[in-house]
């Protein structure tokens, strides 16, 4: 699936065939957008059969049945997904053709990382990485990332399923930035979209992201009592037992980072590094020796583990969900 930067005015490209062939239509190429985002704080909400926009194809002027079109920035300021249906007319008769498209968020600016890796910005310079060069290596490094630590560094919408644990607290595994809807055996407990909540309790996300808790101190009473000079220990500003054993729980929100983490982009620099290293081939394929006439070497079985970089995988340590604090 193509992808585009957000915030970014960048080419979509798609090659038209019929029968096999590159063609150039005589006749303009126009490529509707249809919004397949599947984003439930929208209102109203995201109708996927409906045009977007529709936008006229340019013709690439080197590469025959190439075209290339922009979509409109006012759509690329935040993370989505689109469907492109491209047509046009070819000897009399009309065709299509649809592709998606997805805006992310990079874990790096590539220009920052094409100058700490210490790319050359003159195409004529022999360290040159073209700009198409140095997506692909963000994309490799950001699913390397997402795949070792098993979360995404971006805000994005979903959803997690958990059993309860009998306590006030239902850890995650996926960092909550917000919260939309939480379900009990498909009884719904709390929607924050709809200001709905029938449980009556506050629920609030923990400290650190990766849980949501039962908040109940609004239900008691402020008021202080000194018995004997004694505060009683019996004021409690949370709910216990709320999330039950054996109970099926759904929490929808939105999870992820607002901000890349540092160390996540400082392991995106590293991985990139590794990408463009003339040994990443081999390593691909598994390769545990490589030796020539000259020389040899072996591979340590840890670099096909975590990342592949010693370095990005103690940065990233923290990160690993394996190794999260929950609550």
């Amino acid at each position: 699936m193509a992808e585009i930067y957000k915030n970014t005015s960048t080419a979509i490209t798609n090659k038209l065939y019929v029968k096999g062939e590159p063609v150039t239509p005589s006749s303009s190429v126009s490529v509707k957008f249809y919004d397949i985002t599947s984003d439930p704080l929208v209102n109203p909400a995201i109708n996927p059969a409906t045009i977007l926009v529709t936008v006229t194809a340019e013709v690439s002027q080197t590469d025959e049945g190439s075209y290339n079109v922009y979509l409109p920035t006012s759509y690329l300021e935040r993370n989505r997904s689109f469907k492109l249906v491209w047509e046009w007319v070819y000897d009399s008769v009309t065709y299509s053709d649809t592709t998606f498209l997805n805006i992310i968020t990079p874990y790096v600016d590539i220009r920052e990382a094409a100058l700490e890796l210490g790319f050359g910005s003159d195409s004529n310079d022999p360290n040159h990485k073209t700009n198409q060069e140095l997506r692909l290596a963000e994309r490799y490094a950001r699913n390397t990332i997402e795949s070792y630590t098993g979360q995404k560094f971006y805000l994005h919408d979903d959803y997690f399923s958990t059993i309860g644990n009998d306590s006030d607290t239902l850890p995650t595994t996926k960092k909550i930035y917000a919260l939309h809807t939480l379900y009990s055996n498909d009884e719904l407990l709390v929607d924050n979209i709809n200001l709905i909540n029938n449980l009556g309790l506050v629920i609030e996300t923990t400290v650190s992201g990766f849980g949501i808790r039962v908040n109940n101190s609004a239900t008691l009473d402020e008021n202080v009592y000194v018995a004997n000079g004694m505060v009683p220990p019996s004021v409690d500003d949370y709910s216990a037992n709320i999330f039950r054993k054996y109970r099926l729980y759904k929490v929808y929100a939105r999870f992820g980072w607002e901000y890349v983490p540092t160390q996540v982009k400082d392991a995106t620099i590293e991985i990139m590094k590794m990408y463009f290293a003339k040994d990443l081939v081999w390593k691909n394929r598994y390769i545990k020796k490589i030796a020539t006439t000259d020389w040899d070497f072996e591979y340590s079985s840890q670099a096909f583990m975590g990342t592949g970089s010693s370095y990005a995988d103690k940065i990233l340590t923290d990160y690993v969900i394996t190794q999260m604090v929950l609550v």
